[in-house]
This record gives C-alpha cells, structure tokens and sequence, in this order.
C-alpha cells in the first residue's frame, strides 16, 4: 500500500464507520419509540378500565334511594379513590 492510497482507505473507512453508526442510531430510535407507543396505548387502556370502575361506582351510588344516601356513596368512594391515588 502506497502512501496516496491510504488517505483514500482511511476517508472510506471513516465514512463506513460514520455510516454504521448512523444506521444504528436510527434503529434504536426506532425500537424506542415502538416501545414508548406501547407504553402510552398501556397506560391508556389502564386508564380507560379506571374510569370505566368509577363510573360503574358513581353510577351505583346515584341508583341508591335517597340523596343522603348518593351523597355519603359518593363521598365514600372520592376519598377511597383520594387514598388510593395517595399510595401510588
């Protein structure tokens, strides 16, 4: 290998690597934000089922036959879902 030679291989060599590096680097992008969409589409359909219980909850609450009665329910299950929240 001759002298003019080597600067060529070293410019391609250094391309290559750049080259990889950047392929890489987009392929872990793209894993991460497979999983960060997973995560969001999780958490949304944990929250969906929460809502869902709550309102089955309030929906029980409010079938009771006196206002007394939906009131105490109703404040029953908010400070039941308030502790709940507290200790996550």
């Amino acid at each position: 290998m001759t002298n003019s030679e080597s600067p060529v291989l070293r410019i391609r060599n250094w391309r290559g690597t750049l080259m990889a590096a950047l392929i890489v680097l987009l392929i872990v992008m793209a894993l991460l934000m497979k999983w960060l969409v997973q995560f969001q589409v999780d958490a949304a359909q944990e929250r969906r089922a929460l809502e869902s219980l709550a309102r089955e909850a309030e929906a029980r609450c409010f079938a009771l036959a006196s206002y007394r009665a939906t009131e105490a329910c109703r404040a029953a299950h908010a400070a039941r879902t308030a502790s709940e929240l507290a200790v996550k």
